[in-house]
């Protein structure tokens, strides 16, 4: 039985090893991402098997072959003489697809073979296994004996297909990271990065990003990611000769205003990208770039943006359990909150199918946060029956660390920005981090890798990033998330005989102060607005439901909301707000309190209010409500409407609050809100500048 070299090389690393190691040890040792290493295992496991030995898996502590030293001389012997693969399994359908994606023309099974060096019989199990991941992307995988193989389909379908392969198959270090910082590439790599053009990747990047375009403003990251691959895929496609056969048709709901700001972006990006790359745009190419500029804006009519209440209370419990055990007030860091509930969205999605992540940080963070480690682990093993990866609990520790070392206050001097690749929980780990080993530096802002190099200089000493970047190397310096000894060092170096050498330097900063300090003045402004206005118009009314359903019952809600010139067009708000309760139930757990919100441009201004039933009603779920509180909100809100309704969400996870729901008076329930709002404005108060 043949493995590939990799495979070999973790067989041979594990072998050496004593003990368990993680597979963050050993994507270490063999220069991969953890995610590889958990694809090989599969295969590594059944070489193993296949040889009478057993790799034997501990839960949160890891891996080792289980194997006696006569039993072990035997399997390094066997590696010795055992021919490599070049490709895994996984690798080698992902090649399959390329070669398939990249051609118009069929490919016979032979020459496939030959080219992956293996049978046509496994050449042939590979495309079984492949059709049904061709099909549900509107593509046709043909197979005709003495004709050969062929991908067929629209062309936008195919550019899709590879966009996803590349989002899936390489990380931001794979495609941002010039050549000598990579680690050893593959060639499914090579073909990936080749398939986008990865040379003209910055390029476009560059032209895409506009600082002051409104549409950048409301992007997710993952978004502008998935917008950007697909440009790089179109351009790369249409110097092979293909192009799109598309024309865009409108949504009804896609107003004049949104379709001539996208046209307009859409023909800049197309002139700017034909005099950097030579190449022309036909009509149909621009059609179907206003199409992907469509998809990536936001069309969700989501109030509130962190809304699961199940996920709120999972925090929630984490956080006390994890306070519980080591001890520490962290259920009042409203930031480790926000934090870990954009974090556990997709932790829990990815548990819940058994897909793995990269964490290349995992061996120090234990290192550095040992006991931290173990408490968050307890915490996360005593709360669920998955078994949550060590490399999932590295990224929820740096959560929990960054909000340890906030318990401290520092002193800062040097303007500096944070560039972190790894979320929103490096980010904040860096920049705590800095302020416990040079206080001198002031954390003014953080930014991804696409906005960084767009910030003027004249609004930072210095940038702090964990990517390499594309400017001046005495704009930035490259350090880890963790901030070593040896980096904390080198960056007190670089900052005394670099940073502070910039002349004007404390002029520049001095000019930009003011604007800083009206600008966080305004948001508290606003801010205080925003709660004052909440909760005076704050209503508690009572609702005849006798013989109503969910559905009639929040028609009949809006009805009533439009009679107090809340709602424009009643049925289309009733309707936003019945397809989120279908997205998921709106109940809050253990309660008979249902959350209705949505946000449209039929509503016109925020409101809260609670509307108690004279009736319980059951959800089609079996949950009984005998309470609706509604959130509504006009289609653009600002920020600071968005955290004070954020804010009050998250109290929903107190006992008190829901027993006032439940059972108090308008103004009992309207006083806990201020008393709780006014300590959330407190928070802003002292904790300065806002960082984004």
């Amino acid at each position: 039985m043949n493995i590939t070299k990799r495979q070999s090389d973790i067989v041979e690393y594990l072998l050496e090893q004593s003990q368990e190691v993680t597979a963050g040890e050993i994507a270490e040792k063999i220069n991969v991402s953890t995610r590889t290493v958990h694809r090989e295992l599969g295969a590594v496991e059944h070489w193993l098997a296949a040889h009478e030995v057993k790799l034997e898996k501990k839960s949160g502590i890891g891996i080792y072959v289980d194997a006696d030293p006569a039993q072990l001389a035997s399997l390094r012997e066997q590696l010795m003489h055992t021919k490599s693969d070049e490709y895994s399994a996984e690798e080698r359908k992902i090649v399959v697809l390329c070669m398939l994606l990249d051609t118009q023309e069929p490919i016979k099974l032979l020459a496939l073979a030959s080219d992956l060096k293996v049978t046509v019989t496994t050449v042939s199990h590979d495309l079984d296994e492949l059709q049904g991941w061709i099909g549900e992307r509107g593509l046709v995988l043909v197979r005709r004996r003495g004709y050969g193989v062929e991908i067929t389909g629209r062309e936008m379908d195919k550019r899709r297909a590879i966009s996803e392969l590349v989002l899936e198959y390489l990380d931001e270090s794979d495609l941002f990271s010039s050549r000598e910082e990579l680690r050893p590439v593959t060639r499914v790599a090579d073909k990936l990065l080749e398939m986008i053009g990865r040379e003209n990747l910055l390029t476009v990047e560059n032209t895409l990003w506009q600082p002051h375009d409104q549409w950048l403003e409301n992007m997710v990251e993952s978004k502008y990611m998935e917008l950007l691959i697909q440009i790089c895929v179109s351009l790369a496609r249409l110097r092979l000769g293909y192009v799109v056969d598309h024309r865009l048709s409108y949504s009804k709901t896609d107003s004049d205003e949104n379709i001539m700001l996208r046209a307009a972006m859409v023909e800049r990006i197309c002139t700017e990208l034909s005099e950097a790359l030579d190449i022309d745009f036909p009509e149909p190419e621009r059609s179907y770039f206003r199409l992907l500029f469509r998809d990536a804006e936001d069309h969700s009519t989501r109030l509130l943006p962190l809304d699961d209440l199940v996920l709120l209370e999972t925090v929630h419990e984490l956080i006390c359990r994890v306070e519980e055990e080591t001890d520490t007030p962290l259920a009042e860091d409203r930031v480790l909150r926000e934090g870990l509930i954009a974090h556990m969205a997709p932790v829990l999605k990815r548990l819940k199918e058994g897909k793995s992540i990269r964490n290349p940080l995992l061996q120090q963070i234990r290192k550095d946060y040992g006991s931290l480690f173990d408490s968050v682990k307890k915490a996360a093993a005593d709360m669920t029956d998955m078994e949550v990866p060590d490399e999932e609990i590295g990224f929820l520790v740096m959560h929990f660390g960054a909000s340890l070392e906030r318990l401290r206050q520092f002193r800062r001097e040097v303007r500096a920005i944070v560039v972190c690749t790894s979320g929103i929980g490096s980010s904040r780990l860096l920049a705590t981090r800095l302020a416990k080993e040079l206080p001198q530096i002031k954390i003014v802002d953080r930014a991804s890798w696409f906005e960084a190099a767009r910030i003027p200089k004249e609004d930072y000493d210095l940038i702090i990033s964990t990517v390499e970047l594309p400017l001046e190397p005495d704009r930035y310096l490259k350090i880890s998330p963790l901030l070593t000894q040896e980096e904390s060092d080198r960056l007190r170096n670089f900052i005394q005989h670099i940073t502070l050498k910039h002349p004007n330097d404390h002029q520049q900063e001095q000019a930009v102060q003011p604007g800083q300090d009206m600008e966080w003045l305004t948001g508290l402004r606003k801010s205080l607005e925003e709660i004052v206005h909440i909760v005076q118009q704050f209503q508690v009314y009572p609702l005849e439901n006798q013989g109503m359903d969910m559905q009639a019952t929040v028609q009949a809600i809006c009805m009533l909301e439009a009679g107090r010139g809340n709602v424009t067009e009643p049925s289309a708000v009733a309707a936003q707000l019945m397809e989120r309760e279908r997205q998921g139930s709106q109940v809050i757990p253990d309660t008979s309190i249902a959350l209705v919100h949505t946000r449209s441009h039929y509503i016109r201004q925020p409101s809260l209010t609670l509307y108690k039933l004279t009736e319980p009603l059951l959800t089609d779920t079996g949950e009984q409500v005998e309470c609706v509180l509604l959130m509504l909100g006009p289609r653009e809100l600002p920020r600071e409407s968005l955290e004070v309704l954020s804010e009050i969400s998250a109290l929903l996870l107190q006992e008190e609050m829901v027993t006032l729901l439940e059972r108090g008076s308008r103004e009992h329930i309207a006083n806990y809100i201020s008393s709780e709002l006014a300590e959330f404005f407190h928070s802003k108060l002292g904790t300065g500048r806002k960082l984004p």
